[in-house]
């Protein structure tokens, strides 16, 4: 029969007390057929001890981890000319398997400024679709403008452009913008955008069921 011995330090004079927990049951602790050090709650665990298959994590128990926040918003009316900011005929995406996780995006309608519902890193892109016909159009510009004091000043950190050689009587072009905006005052860091076209002509295309200019946002982490 093995035994279980215990064995004092030569020089320590402190005493190891094992005690008992409050318990009716019996238990039982078998200790491993090997040498090696009992760790606790202080103890650091070396990588190399690892080993084996990790058992799986349960998503519903982590907080803070994965996207957070992500919305879409579709150009529904296409139209002609500049539109310094763009304000109307915005619809957010209802198209099949649309995505919208957490509270999504408010659109002030008059100033044109997007309110982020939560802090955090931000993806902001705009994807924007031109058509002409039966002319060459130099540009096309979607301007993304950012404020820090809720619409009081405005920088343009970010900036498409495109162009169409016209190749038959109507002529279509695509472009993006994309940044990412380190937002920690949602009262006040807001972005909005603005289109603005070399010939007045040249249409900005929009769709009442499809996704041809459109706009997501993206919460890509905590700040």
């Amino acid at each position: 029969m093995a035994k279980v011995k215990i064995t004092g330090h030569a020089s320590g004079s402190g005493v190891l007390t094992i005690t008992a927990p409050n318990t009716s049951t019996d238990r039982t602790v078998t200790l491993p057929d090997s040498t090696g050090t009992l760790l606790d709650t202080t103890s650091g665990l070396d990588a190399t001890k690892l080993s084996g298959n990790l058992p799986a994590i349960s998503g519903a128990s982590l907080t803070g981890v994965g996207i957070s926040g992500v919305d879409t918003w579709v150009l529904s009316t296409g139209f002609t000319g500049n539109a310094d900011p763009l304000t109307a005929n915005l619809r957010r995406d209802n198209t099949s398997a649309n995505s919208l996780i957490g509270t999504g995006m408010a659109l002030n309608t008059s100033t044109g400024l997007w309110t982020f519902p939560a802090t955090g890193y931000w993806q902001v892109s705009a994807y924007v679709t031109y058509k002409v016909s039966a002319t060459d159009v130099r540009y096309g510009v979607i301007e993304m403008d950012y404020t820090a004091n809720n619409g009081t000043s405005f920088t343009t950190p970010s900036i498409g452009r495109a162009s169409i050689a016209n190749m038959s009587s109507v002529t279509y072009t695509s472009h993006n913008n994309t940044k990412i905006f380190d937002i920690t005052d949602t009262t006040n860091q807001k972005v909005r955008f603005s289109i603005f076209k070399a010939v007045s002509g040249m249409e900005t295309v929009g769709n009442g069921t499809e996704n041809e200019t459109y706009f997501t946002f993206i919460k890509l982490g905590d700040t």
